[in-house]
């Protein structure tokens, strides 16, 4: 208590001090007085020697400003996008979607379209790669452009394949590599072509608006029953009428779709010595759809039965040279 007794003395004094001075003595307003004191009193106590036990003078710290904790997020740039000088981009699929239907045996040709996204141009020097998956019989590489892709436009990319020969589900995988070697896809990886093998029909079909060796082979069979018409390779408005026509005359289904009866109904058995139309049927689709060197001149001679006989072999039929019920079917629908 003894320390206490001179604070509150000189405190007192102070104050009495102020309430008496002359009235020509211009004093501080009320509060600096005061505040005089209380900082007079303040350093007195600051500057007494700190005692023990209850009596001691305690001073409680001020707390100390804190921040809030800097995360890593964001510390961090904000993100760019560097350019890249080899990248491409999906933009569709000009044939054969995912997924679609092809004979197994068959082949096909895949056709992507892509557009080049990155800095560098494509030139010649650039070539489409088989990555991994299902390589369907196709290339390891193969030249990608003749000409130029700059930066921004597209280019269509199509590989040749085969369809497996059993059904099934299959998946290959392709990228792009430039002239150094490195090879690129899409900023996802691999573009890609899925395919379901399917058996082969027993009869495939044919309608309005299809096109392709089958269809000329529909068109030499027309002729050969009697019809007058051109052979186009078009399943056209009059392709479409005269087999309305052939079906009427044969008690068909009148659909004008060539179907499993329509085509038992059309096709001629022919062996060698035969001439006509019906050669030229089975000349076109052994020569253009499965690759055998003959001419399509009509006359089934040696070169047409042999590659017939060769044709039955690598289909499991008996190789006697004869385009009966089954070599046909193989030969249409294979």
């Amino acid at each position: 208590m003894k320390r206490k007794t001179p604070l509150l003395f000189l405190a007192f004094a102070l104050f009495i001090f102020a309430c008496n001075l002359p009235s020509g003595v211009t004093a501080e307003p009320e509060g600096g007085i005061f505040t005089q004191a209380a900082l007079t009193v303040t350093a007195a106590a600051q500057e007494s020697p700190t005692g023990s036990g209850a009596e001691a003078q305690t001073n409680t710290p001020l707390p100390t400003p804190t921040t809030a904790p800097v995360t890593q997020a964001a510390s961090q740039p904000a993100a760019t996008n560097t350019p890249v000088c080899n990248l491409a981009s999906f933009v569709s699929d000009v044939t054969i979607a995912d997924n679609a239907n092809v004979t197994v045996n068959k082949a096909f040709t895949k056709t992507w379209r892509l557009r080049n996204v990155g800095t560098c141009t494509w030139t010649s020097g650039y070539q489409l790669v088989f990555d991994s998956g299902d390589k369907m019989s196709g290339p390891d590489s193969q030249q990608l452009t003749n000409g130029t892709v700059a930066p921004g436009q597209t280019i269509d990319v199509s590989v040749n394949l085969t369809a497996p020969s059993s059904p099934d589900t299959y998946k290959g995988n392709w990228k792009l590599k430039d002239p150094n070697g490195v090879i690129f896809g899409l900023s996802t990886g691999p573009f890609w072509v899925q395919i379901k093998a399917i058996a082969s029909p027993e009869w495939p079909t044919y309608k309005l608006g299809d096109s392709g060796d089958e269809v000329y082979a529909i068109q030499y069979l027309l002729i050969a029953h009697g019809d007058n018409l051109d052979t186009d390779g078009v399943f056209g408005p009059v392709t479409q009428s005269k087999v309305e026509d052939f079906q009427t005359d044969n008690n068909l289904k009148e659909d004008a779709i060539v179907g499993p009866e329509t085509w038992q109904a059309l096709i001629i058995q022919v062996s060698q010595g035969k001439t006509g139309p019906e050669v030229r049927a089975v000349q076109r689709l052994l020569k253009n759809k499965f690759g055998y060197n003959i001419a399509i001149d009509g006359i089934f001679g040696p070169d047409t039965a042999n590659a017939v006989k060769q044709f039955q072999s690598s289909k499991g039929l008996a190789s006697d040279g004869i385009v009966g019920p089954k070599t046909w079917q193989k030969l249409i629908a294979d």
